[in-house]
């Protein structure tokens, strides 16, 4: 994953959210979005008695859609595109989710890549080589298949509706393996898309209603048949339709769901588009759906809290390299390199701990500096520490001293330093193997301390589908009038979001999204 944070932001912009709705995502740009608050009730909890509602209003439409984020608005326009009665149901009362945090997508084959004979070169087999085998074979190719043969055609539809690109296909920043990643226009904005597909959504036909929740499906004879919705104003909405394309951006902000998962959020921060309250993961798995959102992942990253993540010096420190990390027993558990190849891993290494410490010192810090050219860094880190938002950074001139002020034993830190400066003397990391580049000892005060709490976007994959994005349950067998795209259905990855393949993710919300509404029409409504 990656960010763009290296241009236009401020030498001190520390505080945590300033700037945040306008900074440009680029790990966000692999997301699908639904809106607004809510949460507080864990998913999958399906013991409870079914509700019952008197509905208000009732509607007839061909295909209902929850959630108005990346994959939403590809479903909405494709449905209509086909001919249905489309409905579009949008919690917030912005549109767009997390879709317009995204920075571009994911093809190949697609006519701007031949006109600018970049990455052209690029094929299937060299895609799904890069995946599988980072996911042991844990993964369904035959998804990635789907998803790449038809990315190149994706971007070319969306051109047609209006999606606005800047021309440039690259391989986003260096971190991606081919040159295929398609930026949006307007120095990569989702809105870009997120717009002129709504535009062409309400063009074809399609109704949009924003503030406008769904809260539960209607299920009869074991076929998903609509759902209910709650109006701005209290009252319910009944949909009778003959499919629902669940797209409601997954669950990271569900805070007891989170909690139940081993995430205590009190100290993390949610860098992408409030209201991922797994709706879509609820009404699915009441209705009978695997939940394999245990086995899927989070787009997520270490931070401090109440320090900006979008920050140079947040962005300079938190990445791994010449740092030394540490657990809540001050002991060193891992190579601090871990997110040299995929930058995810730096958040499932944080997260394997029950707590985690980046320890810098003097020596660090230039090092940090003569790479990057960063001169302010040490003043930045050092305004940190005056403000310390979180009781979460500190400064000292020993390592006995620094653990004291963040609760850690000192005798245990201090061995853990001296054994540390042992490698790096060596330049060989015995313990955990990172690189020698990176080894540079703690020698020389004055010493920091930052524990490493973690920023999300959004959760990705929540329950099982097939390859026509029906949703299918423990057994497989497809529930009738009941499809999962995006965020809500995404199984190309397992516990971890690689960028070998920029913005796979975000190319999935929009296939997925099609194929959702395809089978539907195919199967719900012409039938």
């Amino acid at each position: 994953m990656s960010i763009s944070n290296e241009q236009g932001l401020s030498r001190r912009r520390f505080l945590q959210g300033a700037g945040l709705a306008a900074a440009s995502v680029a790990a966000a740009g692999m997301m699908a979005g639904c809106a607004a608050t809510g949460g507080g009730e864990t998913l999958g909890d399906t013991g409870a008695a079914p509700r019952t509602y008197d509905p208000a209003e009732t509607m007839d439409v061909d295909i209902v859609v929850v959630g108005s984020g990346a994959s939403g608005v590809a479903a909405t326009v494709q449905a209509a595109e086909l001919g249905a009665t489309t409905l579009l149901l949008e919690k917030s009362d912005v549109t767009g989710g997390n879709g317009r945090l995204t920075e571009g997508m994911f093809a190949i084959n697609s006519q701007m890549q031949k006109d600018l004979g970049v990455g052209d070169e690029v094929t299937f087999r060299d895609i799904i080589a890069a995946e599988q085998e980072f996911f042991n074979y844990r993964i369904n190719n035959l998804l990635w298949k789907d998803m790449v043969d038809a990315s190149g055609d994706n971007i070319d539809w969306m051109v047609s509706h209006g999606v606005q690109f800047s021309g440039v296909v690259d391989d986003y920043h260096g971190l991606g393996k081919f040159d295929c990643f398609h930026w949006f226009d307007d120095n990569g904005s989702g809105s870009c898309y997120i717009d002129p597909m709504l535009a062409s959504a309400e063009k074809l036909g399609a109704t949009v209603m924003t503030r406008t929740p769904a809260v539960d499906l209607i299920v009869e004879d074991g076929a998903v048949r609509g759902l209910y919705a709650e109006r701005e104003d209290g009252s319910i909405l009944q949909v009778n339709a003959k499919a629902v394309i669940l797209t409601s951006g997954g669950y990271a902000n569900n805070e007891d769901t989170m909690a139940e998962r081993g995430y205590d959020l009190t100290w993390s921060h949610n860098n992408g588009v409030e209201g991922h309250d797994g709706d879509g993961l609820r009404m699915a798995t009441a209705a009978g759906a695997h939940d394999v959102s245990r086995e899927r992942c989070f787009l997520r990253e270490p931070f401090s809290f109440g320090i900006d993540f979008f920050a140079p010096m947040s962005q300079t420190i938190h990445r791994g390299g010449p740092v030394l990390w540490v657990n809540q027993d001050a002991e060193r558990y891992v190579s601090e390199d871990c997110g040299a190849f995929v930058p995810q891993c730096n958040g499932n290494a944080v997260h394997s701990q029950a707590a985690s410490y980046m320890v810098l010192s003097q020596d660090v810090i230039d090092e940090f500096v003569k790479r990057s050219g960063y001169e302010s860094l040490q003043a930045d880190m050092d305004e940190a520490v005056a403000q310390c938002p979180g009781d979460n950074v500190y400064k000292a001139d020993t390592v006995e001293e620094l653990a004291r002020l963040q609760g850690l034993d000192g005798a245990a830190l201090a061995a853990t330093v001296a054994r540390y400066n042992e490698l790096c003397a060596q330049a060989s990391d015995d313990d955990f193997n990172k690189s020698a580049a990176n080894m540079v000892a703690l020698a020389t005060a004055p010493f920091y301390i930052f524990r490493q709490d973690l920023a999300f976007w959004t959760s990705i994959g929540g329950v099982d589908t097939n390859r026509k994005m029906e949703v299918i349950t423990p057994r497989g067998e497809v529930i009738s009038g009941l499809y999962a795209a995006g965020t809500d259905g995404c199984n190309l990855y397992r516990e971890t979001y690689t960028m070998s393949v920029p913005a796979s993710c975000n190319a999935n919300n929009c296939n997925s999204g099609r194929t959702a509404a395809k089978s539907a029409f195919e199967t719900c409504v012409e039938a």
